[in-house]
Parts: C-alpha cells; structure tokens; sequence
C-alpha cells in the first residue's frame, strides 16, 4: 500500500462482523477516492488533517493513516464502512428488491461523521454533472486543502480556509455565486454541522433544511453519508427517480412516483436506493444533461 509521505503514523486491521461491500457503504462519499484498489479517505477530524488507505485483504481491512488526525480517522474506520448501521427490519418484500438483496447482500450504509464535509462537497453537486463537480471538487481541494500530508487528493478546505476565498477562486473551481453561497455557509455553521453527529437523523434533516439553499436534495445526500441514514432519499434528483421508479414498476417517474414506491421500505429508502443504483436496472437515459457552462476562467 504506497504512503503519502514517510512511514504511516498507525495503522489498523478491521475484520468486520458482518457482510461488508465498499462500493455499496461509501456511495456518496466524496471524501473516499479509489486508486488502484487502494481507498483513500481524506478528511479533517476534530484533531487535524488524516488520510487513511485501505483495502480488502481476505476477511479483513487493512489500513494504514498519516496525519494528527490518524488516531480519529481509525476509530472511525468501522463507522466509515457500516459497523452502525442496523439493517434490522429491511424486508426486500418487492421481486425486483429481493432479487437485488439476494444478489448483492443486505448491506451496511456508512457514515464519516463529518458533517460539514459532507454538506459542503453536495452543495457543489447541486444542478451539474457528477464529473463537473467532482473537478470542482478536485480542484477545491489540490489548492486550498491541507496539502502537507502529499495524498492522492488532499483533505477538503477547512471551513476557515473556505471562507478565506473571493468569488474569483471559487470561480476558478467551476463554481459559480450560488452554489459557492452554501459552501461558505456550511464553512460558517461548520460547529453546528458537526453536533449534528449527536442527534437523531430527523433532527438534523429538519436544522438541514432550515440553512438556505439547503433542499431535500442536498440534504438526503448529507445525512446519508455523515449520518448514514438508511432512509434519506435524493428528492430532485435528475436520474434516480426514474431510475427507481423503472426498476420497481416498470415505467418511468417522477418524485412522487419514487416516494409511493419506496413507502413499504420506510426506515430503509436510501437502502433501495443503493441496490437500485448499484443495478443494471433502470432505463436507458434519454434526458439533456443539465446545461453545462465553463466559469473556472472568468
């Protein structure tokens, strides 16, 4: 496993007890990057910038981690790939959901515990392809992150280093006024964001909701991969409902369709959500990708 730079400051051998897929528990997390079968998480912790590596090696993880924040970043290792998720009461009582729980497992959803992280990086999301923000992302981080730990992507901004920028840099990224508006104000309410780790997830939907320019979308997204809500569902998504709605009744539709679909799976929507996503099932795409406009130089 290459390091980023030195030795790596502690290291960790996870053997979950209970049936693990990473592609299924890190979906969303933009904080997770693969590399050659290596997974790097990159975050800033309570105690400072960690990036851990890891990776399947037989029945266990093997992981390896620098940073001040390594002796963090590895307690929250298991958490990070669904050590606390309960899939207790899923009942795949649909033939395309049983089929799809027969083939890949009931799986764990994780969490980072890392809140404004996970706002921050979905605001960047909203309204553009997964590609152009994950430049944006990108190149958010290869500028402004903590780049002393040398890793393959480094650490998202801190909230300060976020709240530093002029629009012109945030134009830079690819981001536009508006989208950068709600990362500056997951930068500002970044300690609010993070107590919401001691909450309980329909608490921190509603506090969620009430930041402007934070919608169900947005929000579904960051409960899921901070929290680990087995129940968020991407409300205005441009594919996922279609893409739902088409695997559970054979015809393409809308927000609302998905929801009627996705109620006898209450307590456990985002868990559908996942298995759909992680299918072939669903249509073929026909739609206009939303209108896609370079920024980064003005």
């Amino acid at each position: 496993m290459a390091a980023p730079a030195g030795p790596p400051e502690g290291s960790l051998s996870y053997r979950p007890g209970h049936e693990l897929n990473l592609g299924f528990a890190l979906m969303g997390t933009k904080t997770v990057t693969r590399r050659s079968g290596v997974y790097w998480w990159s975050t800033t912790t309570p105690l400072g910038s960690a990036v851990v590596a890891f990776r399947p090696a037989r029945a266990e993880i093997r992981a390896d981690a620098w940073g001040p924040g390594t002796d963090w970043a590895l307690t929250r290792l298991p958490s990070l790939l669904g050590a606390d998720d309960d899939p207790t009461g899923f009942r795949p009582d649909h033939p395309v959901v049983a089929a799809l729980a027969t083939r890949f497992g009931t799986l764990r959803i994780g969490a980072t515990g890392r809140w404004y992280e996970a706002l921050a990086t979905s605001a960047i999301g909203q309204r553009v392809v997964k590609g152009d923000a994950t430049t944006s992302r990108m190149k958010l981080s290869r500028r402004h992150g903590d780049l002393s730990l040398d890793a393959p992507v480094p650490p998202f901004p801190t909230p300060s280093a976020i709240l530093s920028l002029t629009d012109h840099e945030f134009h830079r990224a690819g981001i536009e006024r508006s989208r950068a508006r709600v990362v500056r104000i997951a930068a500002r309410y970044a300690d609010r964001l993070e107590a919401l780790d001691d909450v309980s997830v329909i608490d921190a939907t509603s506090w969620l909701q009430r930041l402007p320019g934070v919608g169900p979308w947005t929000t579904a997204l960051t409960t899921s991969v901070a929290g680990g809500d087995p129940d968020a569902v991407p409300i205005g998504d441009l594919h996922i409902p279609r893409k739902v709605t088409y695997a559970l009744s054979g015809e393409e539709g809308d927000d609302q369709r998905m929801l009627e679909l996705l109620e006898p799976f209450a307590g456990h929507r985002q868990r559908v959500v996942r298995l759909v996503k992680m299918s072939d099932a669903g249509p073929a795409n026909h739609r206009p990708a939303p209108f896609r406009h370079d920024i980064s130089r003005i």
